[in-house]
């Protein structure tokens, strides 16, 4: 009796330890306000927009600060210093509750955003999957906007890609840099005096051509109390609506960009430089006719710049202006410029208030100051959004 006792105590203590070891966590954000945007278009249609009211629009919109989303992420120690995790993650909509967002095929996925497992210790962490490229953790990080899905370097970026007529407007799985990748391998280096470097390939998976749909990512980032810096450098092969369906494995998108961000108490000052073009066909060319026939560009430049102040630990406000040039064409380009505030009611919940004006020149500008929000090329563009943000 003693020793089945011992023995099953044994196995309790054992359980319990590997139980500790291990963890899963539900998380996501839950984000929702009103929108009213002027020029809104329908990409569908050719970025026209509706002709009785100009394409203004007022209404519920998901998505002021970044979409919804909830994940499941879970970790386990499995010696050694060494841990082994998954992720998955995916968007849903405030508005119809309706789950699930766009991949990289045009339809759409339940865990659209990550879908990986891997491993991670002293050396680093790698994952393989689809992942949330290394390319958007690091322009976030040198901007005082961040990744906001309102008025940030990733509607900027959106923008420098609705420009080449290889992006909808509304799916940011096939741009320059695209945000989020299939089949591939991240490897994150561990912070070595402040210094971490990052390394990613996605497998194009194109029978017979090793090359066609390939992307490859680099990135450093800086990060200390006060200073942040980041380099980035992206080359994607056979992106966008046509290259895509006859990838051949021509390096259609490159992107080279630098950042940094400032902090001193109160006040934050960011700025960036970026450099994208379309090496294999750098002459202009024409949208297809699904995206209104507007001449298009092989070289691109955009500059950011941004001003933040936190009056309180509740309340904090920022400011931003980017502006994107196109290299084959002086009269073609585009100045966003935005502002937005948020007051912190808890650590996970905010409220938030953002207004944006937007000057498009030229066929192919369209900037829009809200992601998947596609706008009339070569119009202005103004929008406001009111909304709550909670994180959980």
């Amino acid at each position: 009796m003693k020793l089945k006792l011992a023995s099953i105590a044994t196995l309790s203590l054992v359980t319990c330890a590997a139980a500790a070891q291990s963890s899963v966590t539900i998380y996501g954000m839950a984000d929702s306000g009103i929108l009213s945007i002027s020029n809104n278009s329908n990409p569908a249609l050719g970025y026209l927009p509706n002709a009785s009211n100009g394409g203004a629009i007022t209404g519920v919109k998901d998505g002021g600060m970044g979409l919804s989303f909830w994940g499941i992420r879970g970790s386990e120690d499995i010696g050694s210093g060494i841990k082994a995790n998954f992720n998955l993650r995916g968007n849903f909509s405030t508005q119809t509750g309706a789950g699930g967002g766009p991949n990289s095929s045009g339809g759409t996925s339940l865990f659209n955003q990550e879908a990986n497992v891997g491993l991670s210790g002293d050396f680093g962490s790698i994952k393989a999957g689809r992942v949330i490229a290394p390319v958007f953790y690091a322009f976030a990080a040198t901007d005082v906007r961040g990744g906001a899905y309102f008025g940030s370097s990733l509607t900027g970026l959106i923008g420098m890609n609705s420009a080449t007529g290889a992006f909808a407007g509304s799916n940011s799985n096939a741009p320059i840099a695209t945000i989020y990748n299939d089949n591939a391998i991240v490897y994150v280096s561990p912070k070595i005096s402040g210094i971490t470097a990052s390394f990613e390939y996605a497998f194009g998976e194109v029978a017979g051509n090793a090359a066609a749909g390939r992307q490859i990512v680099g990135t450093l980032a800086y990060d200390d109390p006060h200073l942040k810096l980041d380099a980035i450098y992206y080359s994607g092969n056979d992106n966008g609506i046509v290259a895509s369906l006859n990838p051949q494995g021509h390096t259609t998108n490159r992107l080279m960009q630098i950042g940094a961000l400032y902090t001193f108490e109160s006040l934050s000052l960011s700025v960036g430089y970026w450099k994208a073009e379309n090496p294999t066909f750098p002459g202009a060319g024409v949208n297809p006719a699904k995206f209104g026939g507007a001449a298009t560009t092989g070289r691109l430049t955009m500059m950011n710049y941004g001003v933040g102040y936190r009056i309180s630990p509740q309340l904090n406000l920022t400011s931003g202006v980017y502006s994107i040039k196109d290299g084959n064409n002086a009269a073609n380009k585009s100045v966003m410029y935005v502002v937005g505030t948020d007051y912190a009611l808890s650590k996970s919940t905010k409220l938030y208030l953002e207004a944006a004006d937007v000057n498009n020149r030229g066929s192919n500008m369209n900037q829009s100051p809200v992601y998947a929000q596609p706008v009339t090329a070569g119009v202005s563009t103004h929008a406001w959004m009111a909304g709550i943000n909670h994180r959980f």
